[in-house]
């Protein structure tokens, strides 16, 4: 079911039938109401449609796009099992296949609140918002001295500032929700490939450090957390 008191221009537009209809046809204020009123959320669900549509083929892409993390969450969490040797390294390597376990199930988790993602419920993007947490990721990006993270936080940037954009054109809950959940797949899409990097040049050698694995996790865990959050209750 579409409110029409979330379209305005279905209101309007019965708004307009009911005045022709009441001052021009001998119908009078009560036929003419018993006509109008239903044309509201008609002329909202006719509205809706191609928007639906579109929410529901963003919803599709996320689904595939977590299939694709979850598979790549899978090969790190096998490389990282070929490549330990230590038992020192014992602690990073069980953060690393709790992350990657919980990046498993984020595909069934997606699927399961589905509903809440095709809902108007929950907050719009504030754009003041945006421009707060792009200014703190532009900063970090020019403090970064990691080419490979450079490189995500390059991304994030771009993928904020897109949000931002579409957040100062208007947008709604559902928009929002789904612009929200899109960064933060950017950002675990980006934190894997670094964690992988991480695994490749830490382990076996048994001069390795737990700090590098555990930052490099942490974005990971950060993100999911996130997720985990706008899916509870559609905040961000």
């Amino acid at each position: 079911m579409v409110n029409p008191l979330d379209d305005p221009i279905a209101v309007a537009l019965a708004g307009l039938v009911l005045v022709l209809l009441a001052r021009f046809t001998p119908l009078g204020l009560g036929l003419a109401l018993l006509v109008a009123l239903p044309l509201a959320p008609a002329i909202a669900a006719l509205r809706a449609r191609p928007h639906d549509r579109r929410v529901t083929a963003e919803i599709d892409a996320a689904e595939v796009r977590c299939r694709e993390l979850a598979i790549q969450a899978d090969l790190v969490r096998r490389e990282a099992l070929a490549r330990f040797q230590d038992p020192a390294h014992l602690e990073p390597l069980g953060l690393v296949q709790l992350c990657c376990d919980r990046l498993r199930d984020l595909p069934e988790r997606i699927a399961s609140r589905r509903r809440l993602l095709q809902s108007g419920g929950g907050q719009l993007l504030s754009v003041q918002e945006l421009e707060q947490r792009l200014q703190r990721e532009h900063m970090a990006w020019r403090q970064e001295s990691s080419a490979t993270l450079r490189q995500e936080r390059q991304r994030l940037v771009d993928q904020l500032r897109r949000n931002l954009e579409a957040a100062r054109r208007g947008l709604d809950e559902r928009q929002a929700r789904l612009l929200a959940l899109s960064t933060r797949l950017e950002r675990i899409d980006g934190g894997l490939r670094h964690l992988q990097a991480q695994v490749a040049r830490h382990w076996p050698s048994s001069d390795a450090t737990d700090m590098a694995m555990t930052e490099a996790i942490a974005p990971l865990d950060q993100a999911l957390d996130q997720i985990e959050q706008l899916l509870d209750d559609g905040r961000r």
